[in-house]
């Protein structure tokens, strides 16, 4: 018999695995440890798994991670809808029903007002469909490149996060925590620092007096860049141009690749860094949304990244 309930003792090593079986390519594997990190501490939130089985056997979820969000000053709970899959033979509208019912039941139960998430392909219109989730955000990547180093006058710090203690990571970070005038995902210190603890990735920060940018070196297509991951500025400062250019300066200089590459929206920066990729060449990444107190996405955010979301 096909049950579905929130799992509360996940089997990493058994997800993973199923969950790279279900997607069926080679280009998607899934780490037990990231899974786990993820699930457990990346939001600082925690989250919920809502599990299909049969019987015994697991053979699909999809997962709610808890967020915080602020709306016009005061704070919001939120959850963002990640890891849907279900095992080939098993896959049917009815069972994508339940999953997504048995959602939107937790969701009413914790009291969740915002639900989001950045759905595929194959996912966005059975969020539309099961979930009413609608379009929010269109995140265009953005390209660039820079060889130099900047001033080092300007800069305050630039180093990898996993080489510096964590009492020192966290200091760090606190002068840049999102305020709550600002909408969207709010990262305190110690969640921001959970954030960039992925086991499977290395972050770097950078900071001028003002501003702070979280990097990563990656490879797209063959082609190796820093990943601008999240730009985060201290409280009630206006942002100059050239903090920006510091600190990208700073990234692709620590990781020594002269190309970067950025998706996001920041109203805290004078201008998004790069150039825009035409839409033919690289498709923008949907953000898809539901406030459960209107049913409609009527609110804005002001900020929402890369780190914001599980994708990096």
């Amino acid at each position: 018999m096909i049950t579905v309930t929130e799992e509360k003792a996940i089997d990493f090593e058994s997800t993973a695995r199923i969950a790279t079986e279900a997607f069926g390519t080679k280009n998607v594997t899934f780490s037990p440890s990231r899974m786990k990190w993820l699930y457990e501490r990346g939001f600082g939130r925690g989250s919920a798994v809502v599990a299909a089985f049969d019987g015994d056997k697991k053979i699909g979820q999809i997962v709610l991670l808890h967020q915080e969000v602020y709306l016009d000053g005061r704070p919001v709970a939120a959850a963002q809808l990640i890891d849907l899959f279900i095992l080939h033979t098993y896959r049917s509208p009815a069972l994508v029903r339940r999953l997504y019912k048995e959602v939107e039941r937790r969701c009413e139960a914790d009291h969740i007002r915002v639900i989001l998430t950045l759905p595929n392909e194959t996912s966005a219109p059975l969020n539309a469909r099961f979930m009413k989730l609608r379009p929010f955000l269109s995140l265009q990547a953005r390209v660039g490149i820079s060889f130099w180093w900047p001033r080092r006058s300007h800069m305050k710090f630039s180093g990898l996060l996993k080489a510096m203690p964590k009492a020192e990571a966290i200091a760090r970070l606190s002068d840049f925590v999102t305020p709550p005038r600002e909408n969207g995902p709010h990262w305190n210190a110690a969640t921001l620092y959970e954030r960039l603890s992925d086991p499977t990735c290395d972050y770097a920060v950078h900071a001028t007096e003002n501003l702070l940018l979280v990097s990563s070196a990656r490879k797209t297509r063959g082609i190796s860049h820093v990943l601008l991951c999240g730009f985060f500025a201290r409280p009630q400062m206006i942002i100059a141009a050239s903090d920006v250019g510091d600190l990208i300066r700073a990234a692709c200089g620590f990781w020594q690749k002269p190309i970067f590459v950025y998706a996001g929206i920041n109203n805290s920066l004078p201008r998004l860094p790069g150039f825009a990729i035409p839409a033919r060449y690289r498709q923008p990444i949907l953000v898809q949304l539901r406030d459960l107190d209107s049913g409609e996405p009527q609110l804005h955010f002001d900020r929402f990244q890369l780190t914001d979301s599980d994708f990096v």
